[in-house]
């Protein structure tokens, strides 16, 4: 009989961060789909946000964890709440009735990847339509897949794996994506900061130099949240600097030491010499 330490442990993660329109404002919404083992157990949850201009949170049905009976990894297991049709790279749907949510992803191919060995990370982004309640919201999705064997986040000390993570997931007023991430633990096959783009060409960025310029107490605890970032990267043979502030902030989680909160973030990337600028709405995902 294997030991508790011989138990197979395996994760795996699709996520959608879409940001998108219509005449009556944007549109948010982060959907987190996970799925794990831990020996013959297995595991699948929704993690959902939800944000609309002029109107704030908007509360989801499902976001929560679910049975997984067909012992589902490679794809993302149906829920209750939720169905899934189709491929990541071919192009996915995504339907929940009983929150009015419709949502067509097109075919996703990774930008920015990194492998090692029994692990897979790679982002990348695509044209998506999000229809709900009534409203068709034409915008874009950027698609984050992990994939990890000898870990399961449902069995595991999930906040030992970030300290000060910053997601930046953002929408720029052309309708392309620019993704930045900071972290201050680094893992084996995982930098300090990262990102992609895909305005002026699709490609990974580098020589980025991140920094938070502002942040905000929490009462009682000793972490803050941060609120204004900066950043300067390398993109396809161009210098820019990032600009972003938070325009509303939702705490998720607190364990004491840290917390979990999702923000929606605006500003602006400026081309190095002046000649161009891009503004952009989007999510900032914080783990602190």
């Amino acid at each position: 009989m294997p030991t508790r330490a011989d138990e197979i442990r395996r994760y795996h993660s699709d996520y959608f961060s879409f940001v998108g329109a219509d005449a009556q404002g944007a549109v948010y919404l982060a959907h987190d789909n996970n799925r794990g083992q831990t020996g013959d157990r297995f595991f699948a949850d929704h993690w959902i946000m939800m944000y609309a201009q002029g109107q704030g949170v908007v509360p989801i049905i499902g976001s929560a964890h679910y049975p997984n009976p067909g012992k589902i990894l490679e794809t993302i297991p149906d829920s209750a709440h939720f169905q899934f049709r189709g491929t990541v790279g071919g192009g996915m749907r995504m339907v929940s009735a009983v929150n009015d949510i419709d949502m067509a992803v097109e075919g996703l191919t990774p930008i920015l990847r990194r492998q090692t060995q029994g692990d897979d990370y790679w982002i990348g982004a695509a044209p998506s339509t999000l229809r709900w309640k009534g409203r068709q919201l034409a915008g874009r999705v950027i698609f984050e897949f992990i994939a990890r064997t000898g870990y399961n986040r449902f069995t595991s000390d999930f906040g030992a794996n970030w300290s000060n993570f910053n997601g930046l997931y953002l929408l720029t007023e052309d309708g392309r994506d620019l993704y930045l991430r900071y972290h201050e633990r680094v893992q084996p096959g995982t930098p300090r900061e990262s990102g992609m783009a895909t305005f002026d060409g699709e490609g990974p960025l580098s020589d980025i130099a991140f920094a938070i310029d502002e942040s905000r107490p929490t009462p009682d605890r000793t972490y803050r949240w941060p609120t204004r970032w900066q950043a300067g990267f390398s993109h396809r043979g161009t210098r820019w600097t990032l600009h972003a502030t938070t325009d509303a902030l939702e705490e998720v989680a607190d364990w004491k030491t840290g917390g979990f909160a999702m923000s929606v973030v605006s500003g602006e990337v400026v081309r190095a010499d002046g000649s161009g600028r891009r503004r952009f709405k989007g999510w900032a995902e914080l783990l602190i």
